[in-house]
């Protein structure tokens, strides 16, 4: 972008949304984690990517690098 006026009000725009709550309504889409598939469940994790969680040995993402499958349960 050039700089200028329009720019820096833009710019500040942004800023101050990625502040608010907006910053997951403009993220999550960008990463895939609005994507929400119906499973029959009304869990809010059921049928979404599951967040880097912590387990009771290792965390979430370390089985998921190692393409293993995991169950998790409240």
């Amino acid at each position: 972008m050039r700089p200028g006026p329009q720019t820096r009000a833009l710019w500040e725009m942004f800023s101050d949304l990625m502040d608010l709550d907006a910053h997951q309504y403009v993220a999550d889409p960008l990463a895939g984690m609005d994507a929400r598939y119906d499973l029959g469940d009304d869990h809010r994790l059921v049928g979404t990517l599951c967040p880097d969680m912590k387990l009771t040995r290792t965390r979430q993402r370390r089985t998921r690098r190692a393409g293993r499958r995991d169950l998790y349960r409240d």
